[in-house]
């Protein structure tokens, strides 16, 4: 079993944490910022009223989904889809309770996970005269949204949450140490390009950047293992987002020819 650790936002670190625990792992939650919803913004709850005006909703993140999951009031309208990035968020729907008709839940189908690979999906890649809603954090890209508006669709996006810098507590901090000065090495998760840089500062101010970046990382997007191998880390693996996917990775042996490609 693998000791993990784990830079998801507060609170979905916690859930992760839990899975893997179960499965006889030993993670470590390093949280390197905190989800705050945006429930009572006066936009939020006029959105909230009018789901069921939308063809589709985006649900950009789990954060999302969990806002959505609770704007609905566990009564997702019928006729509205839900379309997701990929597997981490199709977890949130799980974990949420949402009552979402599968046959109307969208994602893409991979490899690669993320908005423009979702926007190339049908029925979103023909969208005319589809009124879409987008469910997002503050400061979300804008480029997928613009190439639904060019193809016929008509978008509104709405923030729902934000992320907050999140600083890791003594008690944290001390227990990366004991995992990184006692072997064998942990296995690093990676969801955010943000938290690359959030977690290098952190180590970097503990002096524990060169014992980490002999570390195994896990990223779920190409463009966060760049950043990884751009601050120094050697041994970068992509995977799949979702708990399914990190289980199976925390599952092969180090040498495996597999853990270490992109």
């Amino acid at each position: 079993m693998a000791r993990v650790v784990l830079t998801q936002p507060w609170p979905r670190v916690r859930g992760v944490e839990q899975r893997l625990r179960a499965l006889g792992h030993e993670p470590l939650a390093v949280p390197l910022s905190r989800i705050v919803e945006l429930a009572a913004d006066p936009r939020v709850v006029g959105v909230a009223a009018r789901l069921a005006q939308f063809d589709w909703v985006v649900l950009v993140s789990p954060a999302a989904v969990a806002a959505a999951a609770r704007m609905a009031a566990g009564r997702w309208p019928a006729a509205t889809g839900v379309a997701v990035v990929g597997p981490g968020s199709l977890q949130a729907i799980a974990d949420s309770g949402m009552a979402v008709d599968p046959d109307r839940v969208l994602r893409p189908a991979g490899p690669t996970f993320d908005a423009d690979a979702l926007v190339d999906t049908p029925p979103l890649c023909a969208p005319q005269g589809l009124r879409i809603l987008v469910l997002r954090g503050e400061g979300g890209s804008e480029g997928w949204i613009e190439r639904l508006r060019a193809a016929g669709a008509r978008v509104e996006t709405c923030e729902v949450y934000r992320r907050e810098p999140l600083e890791p507590s003594a008690a944290t901090l001390a227990a990366l140490r004991a995992l990184l000065e006692r072997g064998p090495a942990p296995v690093f998760v990676f969801t955010q390009r943000e938290a690359v840089d959030r977690l290098e500062g952190t180590l970097e101010r503990a002096s524990l950047a060169g014992r980490a970046h002999a570390s195994l990382a896990l990223a779920i997007h190409a463009r966060i293992a760049d950043a990884l191998r751009a601050r120094g880390w050697i041994d970068v693996r992509a995977i799949e987002p979702g708990d399914r996917a990190l289980a199976a990775a925390l599952e092969l042996p180090p040498d495996s020819p597999s853990s270490h490609c992109v």
